[in-house]
């Protein structure tokens, strides 16, 4: 299923992702068949006219899994407001309060909560602290063609196997 819009938020070791869709339709008959949901976010970086480290572009990418949770502003008007408010303010626009609307949106807010061993995330640059995941301007680094080297990383993992 894909949702375009989605706000998010950290909460006791969990991941919580709100979504909205429409109140009929073929995605929510297949929620409400089975609520485990998978999400995938994903931000690519080109760079094709200045290789950095050996490469043209970086990317992230999560991947979380978890249940969703149809939720109707009648049902629990609480948690439609949180969902409703956190669509906007992840995707950088103006809350516009649901108090202020003459009527509640005819649609459900998707509540997904993930616990956190279900949340993966990769990177083609290798990223060791929070600081390293905002993605580099490679054009102002001085030009660099030596290979990440990613010894510690690779037996972090080994020792983990």
């Amino acid at each position: 299923m894909l949702f375009s819009k989605f706000g998010y938020e950290l909460k006791d070791e969990k991941l919580y992702v709100y979504v909205h869709f429409m109140k009929r339709g073929h995605k929510l008959d297949l929620m409400r068949k089975n609520p485990k949901v998978c999400l995938e976010f994903s931000a690519f970086h080109d760079f094709p006219d200045c290789k950095y480290k050996g490469h043209y572009h970086d990317y992230r990418s999560v991947i979380a899994k978890g249940v969703i949770r149809i939720i109707d502003a009648n049902d629990d008007y609480i948690t439609f407001e949180k969902g409703y408010n956190l669509l906007y303010t992840c995707n950088q626009r103006e809350i516009v309060p649901l108090q202020s609307r003459k009527t509640i949106p005819p649609m459900y807010i998707g509540e997904i909560v993930c616990d956190m061993k279900n949340v993966t995330a990769k990177s083609e640059f290798p990223i060791r602290t929070k600081e390293d995941v905002p993605f580099l301007d490679v054009h102002s680094l001085p030009h660099d063609e030596t290979p990440f080297d990613i010894s510690d990383l690779l037996s972090k993992k080994k020792s983990h196997i």
